[in-house]
């Protein structure tokens, strides 16, 4: 469960993002490069009350 930071309400979990123009979305990676250890796909929660996001990776164990 997450809480927004501005106005304390929990946020909805479970949003993906996507790269407008591409269906790919965006991955978290470790380095640079073509060859950089990709860590995993973000996901997004979304405040129902004032529209705030916050992205966050479900295994942080990988980190």
């Amino acid at each position: 469960m997450r809480i927004c930071k501005h106005c304390e309400c929990e946020m909805i979990e479970g949003f993906d993002v996507k790269v407008e123009g591409a269906g790919y979305g965006i991955k978290i990676s470790n380095g640079t490069g073509i060859f950089s250890k990709r860590l995993e796909k973000p996901k997004v929660a979304i405040c129902p009350k004032c529209g705030e996001i916050s992205l966050y990776i479900r295994n942080v164990d990988k980190i």
